[in-house]
């Protein structure tokens, strides 16, 4: 697929069917990760890919519990679910239905790294300079291959939880949390992405 093809119809995707992503293809998506831009070339990225139903269960529990709560406080802040915007509607309903079935997601992705950049003083901005674009090209390698995913916030709801059951070390950050499946198409599917003109955001030689 055509990388602008990937990038236009890249949506997120919170509903997934069960069938499994194989290891071949899931190290596939590292390496594309592993082709991004970072700084000095100094590469300061690990990934951890989870694919344990018992570790996938144990942080959809920790997750649902925080995000049902988001969700009724933003709910009673406008008045009730009827009156929030659909677009906020979608999105948490589909991040609820994530959390409650983080078990049966085929793989999660976390996109990791230390601040190693610069050697001589290393500058945690740096870190996100790294990871971010990584985690953007396992989203798009993974669209081409017509797996779903998208970015989470899952992480900063159980992260002591996250660290303690997969051992990551307290100076390693960890940048997003990408569940990859296969779509369930009776609920979503990829498709053109609703964004601003371009001629709305661009400013030619000065602001």
């Amino acid at each position: 697929m055509d990388v602008i093809e990937a990038m236009n119809s890249c949506r997120a995707i919170r509903y997934f069917t069960n069938d499994p992503i194989s290891d071949e293809v899931l190290d596939g998506l590292i390496h594309a990760a592993t082709r991004a831009p970072n700084p000095g070339n100094s590469q300061g990225w690990d990934f951890v890919i989870i694919t344990d139903t018992a570790i996938k269960s144990a942080l959809s529990e920790s997750i649902a519990a925080v995000i049902g709560s988001v969700v009724k406080g933003m709910e009673d802040a406008v008045g009730g679910a009827d009156n929030m915007e659909p677009v906020e509607s979608r999105m948490l309903g589909g991040a609820l239905n994530l959390a409650s079935t983080l078990a049966d997601v085929p793989a999660i992705i976390l996109v990791c790294g230390r601040a190693v950049y610069p050697v001589a003083a290393p500058n945690e901005m740096m870190v996100w300079s790294a990871l971010y674009p990584a985690a953007q090209n396992i989203l798009l390698a993974a669209r081409a291959q017509g797996i779903g995913s998208c970015f989470t916030t899952f992480h900063g709801m159980c992260e002591p939880q996250l660290r303690d059951l997969l051992n990551i070390p307290e100076d390693v950050h960890i940048a997003a949390f990408i569940p990859l499946g296969y779509p369930d198409t009776d609920k979503v599917n990829f498709g053109p992405l609703a964004r601003k003109p371009v001629e709305d955001v661009i400013h030619r030689n000065g602001w």
